[in-house]
C-alpha cells in the first residue's frame, strides 16, 4: 500500500512539474507582462509625448521591437521608475503620508474552497501593479499561493523558507530571512509548504508546557515578526489557514484588518457566521485587548449569470451584511 501510494504521489508530482514547467515556456520562470504605450499612459497619467520625451532623457530605456518592428511594450520595472521620476503617489495613498503605510490584512475564513488564496493573490498582485510595495505571507500549509507563484511548495520550498525559524525555532531576529522577490515588481512573498501544518504538534510544548504569559507570547509571534519588517511595505497581505488551529490564531491576532471571503450561497454564508462567532471566542480569551481597525465579509467567486447567487446577494446585502459586504466578481 505504502508503495502503492508513493507511486501515485511521484506521478502527480511530475505531472504538476510538467504542468507549470509548460505554462511559463518558453521562459525558466514565471514572467510578469508588458504594457503598451497607452497602458502605460494611463497608468501614469501622462500623454505619449511626455513618455516619450522620458525615452529620450535616459529615464528608461527604449522598449525593444519584435520580428515585426512592433514595440513589446513596458516593464512594471519601467513604470516603477517613470512614478519615482513623476513623484506619482500610488492610488489610496493619502496626499500628505511620507514613507510606507505598513497595512496589515489577513484573508481569512476557516471553510476551504471560498476563494481565499485566490483572492490574496489577486489583491496582492493589483495593489503591486498600483505602485504599492507588497508583502504576501502564506500561512496555508495548503500553500495555493506560494504555487501561484510558480513554486512547487513541498519540493521548492524548505521549513526554513517560511515564518517557522521565527516563529516556532526562535532561530531569527526578524522576518526579513524569508522575504523573497516575485516575478511582479514591488510585490514580495514568504512562502510556506506542508511543514506549517505539522509545526501546530510541534507548537503545543511551548502552548501548553510553560506559563500563561510563555503561551500569550507565542501566539502573538507572527504578530512580533511582521512588527519587524512591516515599516518597509505599504501592504502586508497575510494569507490564513483555512482553520483556528495554533497557526490559525496567530494570523488572527497578527494583522488590523480581515476580510474574509464568501459565496454567495446559504451553506458558506452559515459557516462564515460560525467562523465569525468562534473568533470573536478566541480572540477575547487570549487577547482581551485586540482590535481591528475593519473586518470585512467579501462576497467571492460571484457570478452575475447565476441566479441563485445574485438573488442570495440582493437578500442579504442590505440587510446583514450592508456596508460590510465587497463583491468579487468570479476568478477562472
Amino acid at each position: 500500500m505504502e508503495n502503492t501510494l508513493k507511486q501515485v504521489t511521484d506521478a502527480m508530482d511530475t505531472l504538476i512539474r510538467t504542468a507549470i514547467s509548460e505554462g511559463i515556456a518558453p521562459n525558466e520562470r514565471k514572467v510578469m507582462r508588458r504594457y503598451n504605450t497607452s497602458q502605460a499612459c494611463q497608468m501614469l497619467g501622462k500623454s505619449t509625448t511626455t513618455l516619450y520625451k522620458c525615452e529620450e532623457k535616459g529615464v528608461i530605456d527604449k522598449p525593444a521591437v519584435d520580428d515585426k518592428g512592433r514595440r513589446v511594450g513596458y516593464s512594471l520595472d519601467d513604470i516603477a521608475k517613470l512614478r519615482d521620476y513623476f513623484g506619482t503617489k500610488p492610488t489610496f495613498t493619502p496626499k500628505s503620508f511620507q514613507g510606507r503605510m505598513g497595512i496589515t490584512v489577513a484573508l481569512y475564513n476557516f471553510k476551504g474552497g471560498v476563494g481565499k488564496s485566490t483572492t490574496a493573490v489577486c489583491m496582492a498582485q493589483h495593489l503591486a501593479i498600483l505602485g504599492h510595495k507588497v508583502l504576501l505571507i502564506d500561512m496555508d500549509s495548503q500553500a495555493s499561493a506560494t504555487a501561484m507563484f510558480g513554486y512547487m511548495p513541498d519540493i521548492d520550498i524548505d521549513a526554513d523558507d517560511t515564518v517557522l525559524p521565527y516563529t516556532l525555532y526562535n532561530e531569527q531576529a526578524s522576518l526579513k530571512y524569508a522575504v523573497r522577490e516575485t516575478h511582479i515588481a514591488n510585490l514580495y512573498l514568504i512562502p510556506a509548504n506542508q511543514q506549517l501544518s505539522s509545526s501546530e504538534f510541534e507548537a503545543l510544548p511551548q502552548v501548553s508546557g510553560g506559563t500563561r504569559e510563555e503561551a500569550l507570547n507565542y501566539f502573538h509571534k507572527l504578530q512580533s515578526g511582521i512588527n519587524t519588517i512591516k515599516d518597509q511595505f505599504d501592504f502586508v497581505i497575510v494569507d490564513a489557514p483555512p482553520s483556528l488551529g495554533i497557526v490559525g490564531i496567530q494570523t488572527l491576532l497578527s494583522v488590523d484588518n480581515i476580510i474574509i471571503p464568501c459565496p454567495a450561497r446559504m451553506l458558506d454564508f452559515v459557516s462564515t457566521r460560525q467562523f465569525l462567532e468562534t473568533a470573536t471566542e478566541y480572540v477575547k480569551k487570549i487577547s482581551d485587548n485586540k482590535t481591528f481597525n475593519s473586518v470585512k465579509v467579501m462576497v467571492s467567486m460571484f457570478n452575475q449569470q447565476n441566479t441563485k447567487m445574485k438573488s442570495f446577494v440582493d437578500i442579504m446585502e442590505p440587510r446583514a451584511w450592508r456596508t460590510h459586504v465587497r463583491k468579487q466578481d468570479a476568478y477562472e
